[in-house]
């Protein structure tokens, strides 16, 4: 079998990552199947080994990318040079993110020459990126091709059902394919780090960007005193750097127990924080894949933190046990000094958001999202943007009472030792790299097998609508 893998670049991170443990898991469990990666950069990577540059693949925007024309004879040119001949099938990345327009057109050109193709989308330009959904405006209407010889993968329960959705009546088959977890070394785990690290640790492995949700670590950090809450590594994007020094601030001034990118303080080695760490915590708002739900089991550590159930739903059903952590943290709403304005604020969002993607805000949104956010017992803390999240926590600081609720709504204690061995082994039994092998070699095989019918496309504005709804409104996401 040759396969023709597809990616805008292959700079480090998670779409990269993702094509390194594919070429892995088939190197290790089915190393007769050939690939060649495509990629519109130069690889900075040792992994890969069959690589080939196309030019015009990179991100563009549609001002500056070539023909569609022009890409899609070029990926062909290069597979079949990369390959020796011609792909069985093609496996292309993110096609419908909107970072380059001819991709998304030379994808629908290679369709309709009855390619077998898989589309795996990581992110989706309908979801909170509307610049990237305005790019693809030319070429929306063929940016979900439809056929037998056509399938999906995505990567978690919410993005299956969506895109499930998307082709209900059509050919295309649509799966469910997670990414692969690897395991530390065995060596590693539990062993303390002799570099000094502030005890009482809860690590949050992640980059600061503002879904990551930093002003809730920092709610936590306020009534757990006792404990001391760190982030790894700082922001990477310009847009962040502002909020990122606030809230570097916010916690210095109120001396909250929180070091944000803890990582790039300390010559520590990751591992070496994760194993010295009383316990992970999260408290993200959105999620893709969802490691972060997954690795601290496999450092037999316990997670703490906010779930996010249509991203967590699939590790549950495969028993995962995740029933510590917290849908929502409801908050007084006396505490918000602006509460009388909060719907204002929501309804000014909403109808921008709206219209950003072209689309009129629907009849009583404002209330839904409203609805979604407040209940009887408060408003939901990582719903609020970071100047509502700085008002409560000032607030909230002066009052026991207050931090007595809170406390009892986020559960940091340690969970029995035997439950973090039965999470670690379900996890290895279904995120391990022969685990992934199985499943997407399953997908090729029916690829490879399906017949040639006439290519149709979904309407995309199904899948925009399924995004694009107000009771899913979070204002860290506008």
């Amino acid at each position: 079998m040759k396969v023709a893998i597809v990616h805008y670049h292959l700079e480090p991170g998670g779409v990269t990552r993702v094509i390194e443990n594919t070429l892995d898991s088939f190197a290790e469990f089915m190393p007769s199947t050939q690939f060649v990666v495509l990629s519109g950069r130069s690889y900075p990577g040792h992994k890969i080994k069959n690589i080939q540059v196309v030019n015009g693949l990179g991100y563009s925007s549609p001002s500056n990318s070539i023909s569609s024309q022009s890409l899609k004879e070029r990926l062909v040119e290069s597979a079949e040079y990369g390959l020796g001949g011609k792909p069985d099938l093609w496996h292309i990345h993110n096609h419908s993110l909107g970072k380059n327009p001819a991709l998304t057109n030379a994808v629908a050109l290679l369709a309709e020459e009855g390619y077998p193709i898989l589309l795996q989308p990581h992110d989706f330009a309908e979801d909170g990126r509307p610049s990237n959904f305005n790019a693809l405006a030319e070429v929306y209407s063929i940016t979900y091709p439809a056929s037998p010889f056509i399938h999906y993968a995505t990567l978690n329960h919410r993005d299956f059902l969506f895109v499930d959705k998307l082709f209900k009546g059509k050919s295309t088959q649509v799966h469910l394919l997670a990414n692969s977890i690897s395991s530390p070394p065995s060596n590693d785990l539990k062993k303390k780090s002799s570099v000094h690290l502030p005890e009482n640790l809860f690590v949050y492995p992640v980059r600061a960007v503002r879904r990551k949700n930093l002003g809730e670590l920092a709610l936590i950090a306020s009534v757990h005193p006792e404990k001391h809450f760190a982030n790894s590594l700082g922001p990477t994007n310009p847009n962040f750097f502002d909020i990122f020094e606030k809230w570097k601030k916010f916690v210095q001034r109120f001396k909250l127990p929180v070091s944000f990118a803890i990582g790039e303080k300390t010559n520590v080695k990751f591992h070496d924080i994760m194993n010295h760490a009383e316990g992970i915590i999260s408290t993200s708002i959105a999620e893709g894949f969802g490691l972060g739900f997954l690795e601290p089991w496999m450092f037999e550590k316990f997670l703490s933190g906010r779930n996010i159930p249509e991203i967590t739903k699939d590790f549950s059903n495969l028993g995962i046990n995740l029933d510590n952590l917290y849908n929502r943290i409801d908050i007084d709403t006396q505490h918000l000094t602006s509460r009388k304005f909060l719907k204002s604020k929501i309804n000014s969002v909403l109808v921008k958001y709206f219209s950003d993607y072209g689309k009129k805000l629907p009849v009583h949104a404002t209330e839904i999202a409203y609805k979604s956010m407040v209940n009887e017992k408060g408003v939901d803390f990582g719903r609020l943007d970071e100047t509502c999240q700085e008002e409560i926590i000032s607030s909230v600081l002066k009052s026991k009472t207050s931090k007595e609720l809170i406390q009892k709504q986020i559960n940091l204690q340690e969970i029995d030792s035997k439950l973090i061995q039965k999470n670690k082994q379900a996890v290895l039994k279904n995120f391990s790299q022969k685990a992934y092998n199985h499943k997407l070699n399953s997908i090729y095989d029916l690829l490879l097998n399906s017949k040639y019918e006439q290519i149709e496309y979904a309407n995309g504005d199904k899948l925009l609508d399924s995004f694009l709804c107000p009771s899913r409104l979070n204002l860290l996401r506008t």
